[in-house]
């Protein structure tokens, strides 16, 4: 079976094509240095204003790598209604939330779409699915309760990879995900926290909703007097504020760059009061972790686990192992993701009827 997963991200777009298991090609589109998409889509606009150069970019990539039959395509699930995990069949409904009603502004809401269009173009539409969407739901009800009766927490995190990888984890352990209590932190271009515990992700730090500390893109928890004065000092319009929080906050608006590979190599020469900024952001990660540990109730932490392509630099593993230390949990690093190859299994379950695909509604 030849399936291609689609997985795109706030800095990036990767696809992969698997014949069944294994690996045909991989490759990213590397938005965050890509000059004419930051020219044209580098400012305040809905993602699906990216749709057509996102979907464009890939169908060159299959055109180059001559690719005439696929199985399955698979997208990375957005910023749907809170639903339980699994694959789910790309239908009409999906599309018109995620166009139309989204739970936020995020780049993953284009998985369903591209995926159906290109899964159109290959004559399998019956064949576009998504897995484990941002908005995947086991939160324990009272870990959605917040001081406004009018708002509660809602889940927008990277479910497909923190789960890929906490699998990952217990089978190089031996054991089994549900056995296990879990502290989850994904550093990508958001950061996403898990209390994952005996096989639930019963709390969540999410990624798109304005909690948790700096990003390389985005605000992070803001002091909610001044996020109040600056809405209302009539300076931005909603869509700026959404911008700033979510895109266009954290390193990007503090040190003019999200590309944290730029960042490490100039780490060394960063003044003081910049590398405070950098180190601020890592302390956040520390920090955040440890709040979600009072969600086990007393019980035993087994492991914290990093993972997404933030950890790949080895001062951001170094401090946070260091910060941690006192805590005596084990701390095991994942760098990049594993959101392809989750995808890819997601398919290859329903395909040979190991699962059966779900319905959105």
């Amino acid at each position: 079976m030849k399936i291609l997963v689609i997985n795109p991200g706030s800095t990036s777009t990767k696809i992969a094509l698997f014949n069944n298991e294994d690996l045909v090609f991989e490759h990213k589109l590397d938005h965050a240095i890509d000059q004419n998409f930051q020219q044209q889509f580098g400012k305040i606009g809905n993602v699906f204003d990216q749709y057509p150069y996102r979907l464009e970019q890939i169908l060159k990539i299959l055109t180059e790598k001559n690719i005439t039959q696929l199985d399955a395509v698979v997208g990375r699930g957005g910023m749907l209604p809170p639903i339980s995990s699994g694959t789910y069949q790309v239908n009409q409904k999906m599309l018109d939330d995620l166009r139309d009603r989204p739970q936020a502004n995020h780049a993953s809401n284009l998985g369903a779409p591209i995926a159906l269009e290109i899964a159109k173009k290959f004559n399998i539409t019956d064949k576009a699915f998504i897995v484990d969407p941002v908005t995947t739901d086991e939160i324990e009800p009272k870990h959605k309760i917040t001081g406004f009766p009018e708002i509660k927490r809602a889940p927008g995190w990277h479910a497909l990879n923190q789960k890929a990888v906490c699998r990952e984890y217990a089978k190089s352990i031996n054991k089994k995900y549900k056995d296990l209590n879990l502290i989850c932190a994904h550093l990508g271009g958001g950061f996403s926290f898990g209390a994952h515990k005996k096989g639930k992700t019963i709390n969540v730090i999410n990624a798109t909703t304005g909690e948790g500390p700096i990003t390389p893109e985005r605000s992070g928890q803001i002091p909610a007097q001044g996020l109040i004065d600056l809405c209302f000092s009539g300076k931005y319009t909603k869509e700026e504020i959404s911008y700033k929080t979510l895109g266009g906050g954290g390193l990007f608006a503090l040190l003019g760059t999200k590309d944290m590979i730029d960042l490490e190599n100039k780490y060394p020469s960063l003044d003081a009061e910049k590398k405070d900024i950098v180190d601020e952001m890592i302390a956040g990660i520390s920090r955040n972790i440890c709040c979600l540990i009072p969600d086990f109730e007393g019980e035993k932490v087994d492991q914290i686990i990093l993972t997404g392509g933030v950890v790949r630099w080895p001062l951001v593993v170094e401090k946070v192992k260091h910060d941690l230390y006192t805590i005596d949990v084990g701390i095991t690093v994942y760098p990049g993701e594993k959101e392809l190859e989750a995808l890819r299994d997601g398919a290859i379950r329903v395909l040979n009827g190991q699962e059966t695909v779900k319905t959105y509604t």
